[in-house]
């Protein structure tokens, strides 16, 4: 049986609250971020994506523009999707919007666990580690041309 993943642009506040969920399932509950941090200012502008497996939402990420350069963020898939490729492909889309948003430049801040991850991307470590939400994170930056 063939489960198809797609990855789509949250559009309305129901699509947004299932991003949200996500990021409270990952970051909140199995992370232990406190949720009043976890929705911020920069949730207002960003494009968000989220990732649905059949037609049940499984990870969620964000982008947006921090002058000539895009952020990316929150990016998180649900446990039982994990090691499936789906965070490769949300970051994919996230990539693929700031570069239509003129970005050749891209930021995120990844947690010490996940470097390898976004190394494979194009990443690369730019900052020694320091904590954010209790968690060792690292800046790490690319350019796409």
């Amino acid at each position: 049986m063939i489960f198809l993943l797609t990855i789509k642009r949250v559009e309305n506040s129901s699509e947004f609250e299932q991003a949200y969920k996500i990021r409270v399932e990952v970051f909140v509950k199995e992370q232990n971020v406190p949720e009043e941090i976890e929705l911020d200012e920069f949730d207002k502008t960003a494009v968000h994506v989220v990732a649905y497996r059949d037609d049940e939402p499984v990870g969620c990420g964000r982008v947006f523009m921090e002058g000539d350069y895009a952020r990316i963020g929150r990016v998180a898939v649900l446990k039982k999707e994990r090691k499936k490729g789906t965070g490769r492909l949300i970051c994919e889309e996230l990539i693929r919007i700031g570069k239509e948003k003129g970005a050749k430049k891209f930021v995120l801040d990844a947690q010490v666990q996940a470097i390898g991850f976004y190394q494979k991307l194009g990443f690369a470590v730019k900052s020694d580690v320091f904590i954010e939400a209790g968690i060792e994170h690292v800046r790490m930056e690319a350019v796409f041309e």
